[in-house]
């Protein structure tokens, strides 16, 4: 047995090393890098669920019934914090520009229809009665997929007291024309209507294109009826 007093039998610490503070902000920063790779992970995800046209056509049947010419397919369809919200476009297409290379032609008929739940009372900051409110512009511009305000040149603009879901309300009928592409217009027409049931308030976005948009709109507004 060596000599307790043997300097080379001392027991000698680990020696503690601390973390500097850069080290602790690449840690922290390292941290935060992968939470945010794992949010735009299900970012994406949500993203191209909300494009997938079975589900945007499901979530549409789970609002109302609507039956739109010559059969419609999904286009965007998305749940969020109870509400929902649904884009259906009509398979059936606008005459053909007159140069297909300058711009192919819309759907006849786009769909847009959206519940929202009541939080409260319907009352704005200042007291304003919604359910008295005139309809509010759902799109800057025309529908969905044509939202450039400066594309839709309205040259009739005028409300209607009409049936949606079996409730009277105004709706809001704007006709004119809608520009795709340099000198390439369609005659448009859009229905907006928005009536509360129950606790939740349902928005309802007609907009069709072509020299029978005037039929085709009025046609699919008078099919809804809300579920």
């Amino acid at each position: 047995m060596g000599n307790i007093d043997d300097p080379t039998n001392a027991v000698h610490p680990v020696p503690s090393y601390s973390v500097s503070v850069w080290e602790g902000i690449a840690i922290a920063g390292g941290a935060i890098l992968l939470t945010l790779i794992g949010l735009a992970g299900l970012g994406v995800k949500a993203l191209t669920n909300a494009f997938d046209p079975q589900r945007a056509e499901a979530i549409a049947h789970s609002m109302i019934a609507y039956e739109i010419p010559g059969g419609s397919r999904g286009v965007f369809g998305a749940n969020v914090g109870g509400g929902k919200m649904a884009v259906l476009s009509s398979l059936a297409w606008a005459e053909p520009p007159p140069d297909p290379a300058v711009a192919a032609a819309p759907p006849a008929v786009e769909l847009f229809v959206a519940r929202i739940p009541l939080a409260g009372e319907m009352k704005e900051l200042d007291g304003t009665d919604l359910a008295a409110r005139p309809t509010y512009e759902l799109f800057s511009g025309f529908s969905f997929s044509y939202q450039a305000p400066e594309a839709f040149q309205v040259n009739n603009n005028r409300v209607a007291n009409m049936a949606l879901c079996g409730v009277q309300t105004p709706v809001t009928i704007q006709q004119g024309k809608l520009t795709i592409a340099e000198e390439v217009t369609f005659p448009a027409i859009r229905y907006q209507a928005e009536v509360v049931l129950d606790a939740d308030n349902q928005m309802v976005v007609v907009s069709a294109l072509g020299e029978t948009a005037a039929q085709d709109a009025a046609r699919v507004f008078g099919s809804l009826q809300c579920k």
